[in-house]
């Protein structure tokens, strides 16, 4: 069956993934304009889109003046000199991605939206927080730690940003003031701690005062950001390993590399469901957990996570004939709205197997999970010589090639043998059809 078996159903349970090296990323979005630039009116509309369409913390908004009097310093003409700014409105989102110009998809948001994804959904290896700040001192605790073990960074630079809100009505998420200093960090499985204190200027109003960190590469990307702003009690984010664009070949099965769902907020309880908004007819979406139960990605299936707990999933598609595919993997609370993570799956070769006529299919492979020996019901339309089952890892290495012999048209039952397979996970492909699915080798 062109399904992927759903193994075990897993009500109202978290599955936890162990030491994740991945975090999610917090947005940095800064807005480069000035008081007197009319254009600028629209970068602001688009730009509270985003706040609406995004929870709070897990995007920070800052905006910096040029030439704008007292809402300009030294520090803030540096930043534009800094990404080379010239031309206004110009907003950049986390150090890397850039949108120009006050013209069509600006006020609605569109245009921001791309940018914004190209980095939302990615995990970072660091883990940042503000567990302090003072305003009327300007005294900042911040906390960073570097999640993975086989990684270290250096040639960095840590930010530190001012910002005042409601200034009046027109200017809020203002700049004040920024401190740049070098960094850098080996893992050592313990949070780093560092003290700064800003200078706090009298005409400033403490009470509207927020304090912003992030770490920033020598290319200009900001590898996690931090701030003392208040997050939302509910909040879900994910941490991906790859990107929300996905290519691969038509006629096979894509596995992801593990991706994480973080809660950093309170308890809370949720479902989890695939929603397919386009794709092929024989393309199937599922997904599996970090234990090998995988689920039909449209039912919607319960789970909970406690404050600070993450689970782990990877996306189980059966790819079927050439095409594009977009679908959103969506985690949805009664606090939390829906969370959508908008994926698109392009195929970008198509190989043989894919383009030949769908003659034979492997209606069944049981039991799965199995032991010893695998069962597999197969349909063919003619007499067949020499067909392959192919056996891949999840590293995506053949691990087994077993020629099926003859198949007549019509049922086929057959019987293989994989007892000396080790336990865990696996993917078959029937060589000529596109016929895939996952395996789960048991004790």
């Amino acid at each position: 069956m062109k399904y992927i078996t759903l193994i075990v159903l897993l009500l109202g349970f978290s599955i936890l993934a162990a030491d994740p090296t991945i975090y999610p990323t917090t947005s940095l979005v800064e807005n480069f304009g000035a008081t007197w630039c009319d254009a600028c009116e629209s970068a602001l509309d688009g730009l509270d889109v985003i706040a609406n369409d995004t929870q709070p913390g897990e995007v920070i908004f800052t905006r910096l003046l040029t030439e704008s009097g007292e809402y300009s310093s030294p520090q803030v003409e540096g930043r534009f000199f800094y990404y080379d700014v010239q031309g206004l409105p110009a907003v950049i989102f986390n150090g890397k991605t850039r949108v120009d110009g006050s013209g069509e998809g600006i006020a609605d948001g569109s245009q921001y939206h791309s940018a914004l994804n190209n980095s939302r959904f990615l995990g970072s290896n660091l883990k940042m927080q503000i567990p302090s700040f003072v305003p009327a001192t300007g005294n900042m605790t911040l906390n960073i730690e570097l999640l993975n073990p086989e990684i270290s960074i250096s040639d960095a630079k840590l930010v530190y940003y001012l910002i005042e809100d409601n200034i009046d009505d027109e200017l809020t998420h203002i700049l004040r003031y920024a401190y740049i200093q070098d960094f850098a960090i080996a893992y050592t499985g313990e949070a780093l701690q560092i003290d700064y204190t800003f200078d706090i200027d009298d005409s400033w109003n403490a009470d509207n005062l927020w304090a912003v960190a992030f770490v920033q590469s020598n290319n200009k990307s900001i590898l996690q950001s931090a701030s003392s702003q208040e997050a939302s009690p509910y909040l879900v984010q994910a941490a991906l390993p790859m990107n929300i664009l996905i290519h691969g070949n038509a006629g096979g099965q894509y596995v992801s590399p593990a991706f994480y769902i973080y809660n950093l907020g309170l308890d809370d309880s949720y479902t989890r469901h695939i929603e397919v908004i386009d794709a092929p007819a024989d393309w199937y979406f599922n997904y599996c957990d970090v234990d090998g139960n995988c689920y039909p990605g449209s039912i919607q299936i319960p789970f909970s996570l406690a404050a600070g707990e993450s689970v782990a999933y990877d996306l189980n598609l059966t790819i079927g004939s050439p095409g594009v595919a977009h679908f959103d993997f969506v985690i949805s609370s009664s606090n939390i709205g829906e969370y959508r993570i908008p994926f698109t799956f392009t195929t970008s070769t198509s190989n043989s197997d894919a383009l030949a006529p769908a003659s034979l299919n492997l209606v069944q492979a049981y039991p799965n999970p199995f032991r010893d020996n695998l069962s597999l019901q197969i349909e063919s339309l003619k007499d067949l010589q020499d067909t392959t089952l192919q056996v891949f890892n999840l590293k995506g290495q053949q691990v087994r090639s077993l020629n099926l012999q003859q198949i007549r048209r019509g049922t086929n039952n057959l019987q293989i043998d994989l007892k000396d397979l080790p336990n865990g996970v696996y993917f078959y492909k029937l060589r000529g059809s596109s016929s895939t699915g996952k395996l789960l080798k048991i004790q």
